[in-house]
């Protein structure tokens, strides 16, 4: 069967300048590229209404959920080149953990209290090790773009799994039509990996891998969710970070990445990478999404998780040069479908709670 590819490259640039320049850059092409803009300017006015002065900054939050985190995929893709994979994400998150336990125990004089601890332990091992880990282990062998769209389905995987609130949500018909299109984006992608062929095994390692993170990230947050912890966010996203971070360290053990971790041969690429994750990917991207839940709906801060895959893709198709069949296209498509139907299903379900609540009081 003859496969149609995609792949566009841009040879000869310099990988150090692409990733001081890859903000600024993906920011203005994605904005006048397509519609985007317009979307995040409708969020924008949208929700500031009553806000005088706010509609920009809610612009610039959307603008910095949206694409940043989007392009977090690709900052991986960089510091995985002579970072060892688990090594890296223990120095990603004990940095992010570290600052702010400085800022939320020394500064705010914030308690921490086994019961966190534990807290942190759980969800941390769910949510980064689990989680994140698959993430990156996957890149290696698998293009930035095509993690991103096998990690967007984690909102359909919250649906299923989510048994206290999720099933009120299957009597809405726009659920049933996003787990429809999100099913088949899924099949479209795995279809031709059941047997896989010779030299590819390692690639359907990785799909497996990539499958028990969205377990992994989807349980976390459950789990994070329903679990009472007298803390701030900060505090809990802290001993999150800590704790996951000790676990990187401890994996990289028998996986062996200490043995052939040469500080002097990681490049600058990598380590600037490796900035980016922490500043942008978690600090600037985390506060951003924090900010823009206590200014706007979650439901539209939500978002994020349709718009996410496709920056990824783009950015991995124009910066890294990566190379994509028809195929994968047709398979985002099918998902991003099914996540604007999940997100529908939401708006449905929020309104119909919004006339019935009266009812209910009478």
């Amino acid at each position: 069967m003859v496969k149609s590819r995609i792949n566009f490259k841009l040879p000869g640039l310099n990988k150090v300048r692409r990733l001081f320049r890859i903000q600024a850059i993906s920011i203005d092409l994605i904005l006048k590229s397509g519609r985007l803009g317009n979307v995040i300017l409708y969020f924008a006015t949208m929700e500031s209404e009553g806000l005088p002065g706010q509609e920009w900054k809610i612009f610039l939050a959307f603008a910095s959920v949206y694409i940043i985190w989007g392009s977090t995929y690709l900052g991986i893709f960089y510091a995985i080149q002579s970072l060892p994979p688990m090594v890296m994400g223990g120095m990603r998150f004990v940095t992010v953990g570290g600052l702010l336990f400085i800022y939320t125990h020394w500064i705010q004089k914030e308690r921490y209290s086994w019961e966190l601890w534990k807290f942190g332990l759980i969800s941390g091992l769910l949510l980064f090790l689990i989680g994140g880990g698959a993430v990156i282990l996957a890149e290696q062998h698998l293009p930035s773009g095509l993690v991103s769209i096998i990690s967007s389905i984690v909102p359909f995987m919250m649906l299923i799994l989510d048994f206290k609130s999720g099933r009120e949500r299957f009597r809405n018909h726009w659920t049933w039509i996003g787990l429809a299109f999100g099913l088949t984006g899924v099949v479209v992608l795995f279809y031709d990996k059941i047997a896989p062929e010779d030299g590819k095994i390692q690639e359907l390692i990785s799909y497996i891998i990539l499958l028990i993170g969205t377990v992994g990230w989807t349980t976390g947050t459950l789990y994070s969710k329903y679990t009472r912890i007298k803390a701030t966010t900060n505090a809990k996203a802290s001993v999150q970070t800590l704790s996951a971070s000790i676990l990187f360290f401890l994996v990289a053990i028998p996986m062996g990445e200490y043995n052939t971790l040469n500080v002097s041969s990681v490049t600058s690429t990598s380590w600037i990478a490796l900035i980016y994750l922490i500043t942008f990917g978690s600090l600037v991207g985390y506060f951003s999404y924090l900010w823009l839940l206590s200014q706007v709906s979650a439901h539209s801060v939500s978002t994020h998780a349709f718009v996410n895959p496709i920056v990824a893709v783009f950015l991995g198709t124009i910066f890294a040069g990566e190379s994509f069949y028809a195929r994968e296209y047709v398979a985002l498509l099918f998902v991003i479908l099914g996540l604007i139907a999940i997100y529908l299903s939401k708006k449905k379900s929020r309104i119909t709670r919004i006339v019935m609540e009266p009812n209910t009081k009478e």
